[in-house]
Order: C-alpha cells, then structure tokens, then sequence
C-alpha cells in the first residue's frame, strides 16, 4: 500500500527497467576501474626524477580540484542564503511591512520536517557549570637580595710561602718513610707499611709519599711468595697455584745511567683504594698499629698562615 492508503499495483516493466538500471550502473562502475587500473600502469615510473615529476604533477592537480570545489554551485543560480531565509519565512506564515511584525507558525515547519525525521524527541542536558568564576592571576614582584658587604668574607688568598710550606711538609714525609725503611732488616709488606687503622686518609698520604721513593728508584715493590722468599728474586718467576702471593717492598740503591743502559725498564702502576678496601686489608693482614707515625695536623694557629 502507499502513503495514501490505496493498494499499491506491482509493475513488471517498471521492475525490469530497474535492474537494467542496476546492470547499467555496474557496467559503468567496472569501465571506471578498468580505466584507473590501465592508468596507474601507465604512469608508473622507474627513474628517480621522473618520480619528483610525477609527484609535482600530483601536488598540482590536488590544488586544482581544491579550487574548483570552491567554485562549486548548485544548479544555474547557486544557492543563496537571503532568498532560502525569505521563502522559509513566508512558508511559516510570518512578514514584516513598516515594522509591522506577524509571528511566524513554527508548526507547519515542523510538520514538514516530520516527512523526514519521525525519531522521538529527546532531552538534552547542559554539561558544565552554570556560572564560571574567572580566575584573576596574581602577579608578585621579586625583591633584589641586596647583600651586606660586611658580612662577607673574602677568601683566604693562598701566598708564595704557603706554597712552599706545604713543599717542605711533603719532603720531610717522604724522608720520614725512608728513615723508617732504613731501620727495617728485610722487607715489609705493602700494606703493613702504609695502612694507618687509625686514619684512612693518612693511608693515602702514605701511599702518595712512598711514591715518590719508587718513582726516584729509591724503593721497588715486587711479588713475593711467602712459602719460599727467594723465588721472587728471579724476573722470570711464575707464581704457583695456591701460591701466598704478597707485594713487598724494600729499599734499593739509585740505578744509574749504565743500569738503564743495561736493560733496567721504569714501571708506574696506579694503586686504587676505597674505605671499604682499607677496612678489609686491616682485617686480613691484621694491622693494629701503624708503622708510619699518625701525623698530627695544624690548622692556622695564625691568622693568614696554613699548615700542613
């Protein structure tokens, strides 16, 4: 049946004339997709510059379609907003002649909208507050800090002669170490002769002043196996397995020139140490007592003067 109530009688003319339509349109839809595929074979490229061609040639068509789109209009006449408004108006039953106004009908708008929206009205909500406080920003100057030349200090400017103080404080040290040295019969562990258990910075300063002896050939340190002594003396040694492998050190007479001429080599090492290496050699060797005596510091006893 259709709209107004009546029977509706079936055509089958006008249904064969639709699916010849159909059939129409598909053929037509096939001969475009033919016609695109043997397109894009033809315009395929190999070469790098006919590539940038063949994409510039793309950019500018894709801006000519932009512009033509923008020129598009409906039908002969366009679409004009003023003359859609004014028969809307007149449609709904509304005019205005010398400010003299009828109310338009909204009804009969509504009725025709109905033709092709039957959906049932809903209720909207309003999202958001109703009244938004605005938010003034504060703006808070930053005050100059303005120091006090009194109160500052100036630093402690550091003299020729202080220089030289601390010059002289590390030539007695490394004097002090070889005197000890000297009183010793044999050798003496490594460890043993620079670890202060009472001060680990102290250890370095023993270490950093032996270094000077070794570095002047006063003093060597060598492997020694504990088991047999006398086998570190040869150079060609090779520890055992299991070996008790300890540095040991002595002092020596100064080489000269006809001992490095005879194959005497310098050798410098780098000895690393850290607080937790400190603690464990004082309890493997079981060092107690310090065989350099603990240097007692001074610290300005006058004003502008240091010591070390």
């Amino acid at each position: 049946m259709d709209v107004d109530g009546a029977p509706k009688v079936f055509d089958e003319d006008e249904d064969a004339a639709r699916r010849e339509e159909r059939e129409r349109l598909k053929t037509e839809k096939r001969k475009v997709r033919q016609g695109y595929r043997k397109l894009i074979t033809d315009t395929d490229v190999f070469g790098t510059h006919e590539a940038t061609l063949d994409a510039k040639l793309l950019v500018m068509s894709a801006d000519l379609g932009v512009q033509k789109s923008k020129q598009l209009r409906m039908g002969q006449g366009g679409f004009d907003e003023n003359e859609y408004i004014a028969k809307l108006i007149n449609k709904m039953g509304g005019y205005e002649i010398d400010n003299d106004q009828q109310a338009m009908d909204w009804t009969k708008v509504g009725k025709i909208a109905m033709r092709w929206s039957r959906k049932v009205p809903t209720m909207d909500f309003m999202l958001g507050p109703v009244a938004v406080e605005h938010k003034t920003r504060t703006i808070s100057q930053r005050t100059r800090v303005v120091r006090d030349p009194k109160a500052m200090r100036k630093p402690q400017e550091l003299r020729e002669e202080d220089i030289a103080r601390q010059e002289n404080e590390t030539t007695k040290n490394v004097l002090q170490i070889n005197t000890i040295m000297e009183g010793l019969e044999r050798k003496v562990n490594l460890f043993k002769l620079v670890i202060n258990p009472e001060s680990f910075g102290q250890t370095v300063e023993n270490i950093f002043y032996l270094s000077f002896l070794v570095r002047d050939g006063k003093a060597s340190i060598t492997e020694v196996d504990m088991a047999d002594p006398s086998l570190g003396e040869d150079e060609a040694w090779v520890p055992a397995e299991g070996a008790n492998i300890q540095p040991m050190v002595e002092l020596t007479e100064v080489p000269d020139a006809e001992d490095y001429q005879g194959g005497l080599l310098k050798k410098q090492m780098v000895l690393e140490i850290d607080m937790a290496t400190w603690r464990h050699l004082i309890e493997v060797y079981d060092i107690r007592e310090t065989m350099i005596p603990t240097r007692v510091s001074r610290e300005m006893q006058e004003k502008g003067k240091w010591y070390g």
